[in-house]
């Protein structure tokens, strides 16, 4: 194959890579953020009513305490089976093969959700709980083929160009679905049918993108464990049951996970509260809608952006770390104006918004990326993530003050231009420090990490909430969480690890090809 095929081919893969981020999106977008959590509660608290259940605001009461339950359960079984499932697929060189498996099961389950009509609230959590285990468990395996996908050099870019595809997918997907709800009367159906449409939409969409991975992305060879026994389920206990046991061979790894899972709980806070903070502040649902799409729509360019900021080939890295000091500095200011003014229309903040990037962008381009040269030259991607880090601790001082929509419209565009690029470069640097030939037995514990870190945000909200019965209060306490992460991740030295995961590497192969 010639050089430039090559390159073709590289890139083909690449995109067919990134295209999975796009496919599962549209199942965290539509169903498991907008519409599953009301769809269950309508159908589950007329039962519950009729079961016994004194008054419908009772048995809504105890709708949404189950579906909570259900939601931790899907949680915790994922984040047991991930490190397991991981290691599996790197002994038996099944990584694609297990992520096309349970995209299959979760896409079809995803799309049966079609048949949750009034009542059947057991099959509602059994397919809910089904289909979030298949995500997280896919979602381990499909970030373990990035070392394999990606030459070293473009191990941010990549991950970044997979986050901004799953923003913009998964906001395509929920416009159309939207647009389905509100425009259902006039279609000559009810709201009820077109939130099952919107279910049987997201299977379809899932199992469909992947099609690309499955037909261009390579299977990484298996590396069984040395001196195994021949029984794959077994090995891949043994060897995980020796990773944990010798953490000291892995620490700067380790210490990145602690880092990532403190930093992770206020990023999930931030997702999971946002529109329940909202509505208690007494926020329409138009508003909540529309912020959670301008988010989206937002992540996709910041997101791209940000995977080019560590990269020293690139020549607008100044002028992008410009752009997002400037956000970061003038949208709170143009929230004080909102606030000054009284309710400002959502048009006329768009507007705002708009005329704020576009000078801050000009500015950018003729002076800030000069003005930054010198912090620029010593921004790896840890120094990126920190920087997305301070900016986001500016968000619940933020919501602390908040008081009218337009702020909260500002505030979803201030998270758009971190919440992508934060977590792709964190993706990107536990690639770096982890041993390819192990990557699914490390992504695993990566995706158990990540699973674990939405526990402590909504508990420390909600205490904080109990003892002051002041949601300004509780939003304020998630700024703790990316002050700790901000200490612990300044804390890893990455090149340490990235050496000591190159010898690992080289160790196992030795041993390998020895056995």
């Amino acid at each position: 194959m010639t050089g430039e095929a090559s390159e073709r081919a590289y890139r083909r893969r690449v995109m067919a890579w990134s295209l999975y981020d796009w496919a599962n999106s549209g199942y965290l977008t539509t169903t498991a953020t907008t519409f599953f959590p009301p769809h269950f509660i309508a159908i589950a608290a007329p039962a519950f009513a009729a079961a016994g259940a004194t008054g419908s605001a009772l048995a809504r009461d105890i709708a949404s305490n189950i579906f909570a339950i259900a939601a931790s359960l899907a949680l915790f079984v994922a984040a047991v089976l991930a490190p397991i499932f991981g290691t599996y697929a790197d002994i038996t060189g099944r990584r694609k093969c297990l992520l096309l498996a349970v995209t299959v099961i979760g896409g079809a389950m995803a799309s049966a959700m079609f048949t949750l009509t009034p009542g059947r609230w057991q099959l509602a959590l059994v397919l809910y709980v089904t289909t979030q285990v298949a995500l997280n468990l896919a979602l381990g395996l499909y970030s373990s083929l990035l070392p394999h996908v990606a030459r070293p050099e473009d191990l941010s870019r990549v991950s970044s160009l997979g986050y901004a595809m799953g923003y913009i997918g998964g906001g395509l997907l929920l416009a159309v679905n939207t647009a389905l709800f509100l425009l259902s009367d006039r279609l000559g159906i009810d709201t009820t049918l077109a939130v099952r449409v919107a279910f049987l939409t997201v299977g379809v969409w899932w199992i469909a993108f992947t099609v690309p991975l499955a037909r261009r992305v390579p299977e990484p060879p298996a590396l069984p464990l040395a001196h195994g026994t021949g029984n794959p389920i077994g090995d891949a206990f043994r060897r995980l049951t020796h990773t944990l046991r010798d953490i000291r061979r892995y620490r700067e790894l380790f210490k990145m996970l602690v880092a990532f899972w403190f930093y992770m709980e206020g990023i999930g806070a931030i997702v999971l509260l946002a529109t329940a903070y909202g509505a208690a502040l007494g926020l329409d649902t138009a508003v909540l809608v529309g912020t959670l799409l301008l988010t989206q729509a937002v992540a996709y360019p910041y997101s791209l952006w940000y995977g080019r900021i560590p990269d020293p080939r690139s020549r607008w890295r100044g002028a992008l770390v410009s752009m997002l000091l400037w956000t970061g500095v003038t949208l709170p200011l143009l929230g004080a104006y909102a606030r000054g003014h009284g309710e400002i229309g959502v048009g006329h903040t768009l507007v705002l918004l708009l005329a704020d990037q576009l000078l801050g962008f000009v500015l950018s381009v003729l002076l800030g990326r000069h003005l930054v040269a010198g912090l620029v030259r010593r921004l790896e991607a840890k120094g990126a993530v920190i920087l997305g880090l301070v900016i986001y601790t500016v968000i619940p001082v933020w919501g602390f003050v908040l008081s009218t929509r337009a702020e909260f419209l500002m505030i979803g565009f201030l998270v758009g231009t971190v919440q992508g690029g934060t977590q792709a470069l964190s993706r990107a640097i536990y690639a770096e420090l982890s041993p390819a030939a192990k990557s699914g037995e490390f992504f695993g514990l990566y995706g158990l990490s990540e699973k674990f870190a939405g526990i402590l945000g909504p508990l420390l909200y909600g205490v904080v909430g109990q003892f002051t019965h002041n949601p300004r209060a509780s939003i304020l306490s998630v700024s703790a969480f990316f002050l700790l992460g901000i200490v612990l991740l300044a804390r890893v030295d990455v090149v340490a690890g990235a050496r000591a995961a190159a010898d690992e590497e080289a160790a196992i192969e030795a041993a390998h090809t020895a056995d």
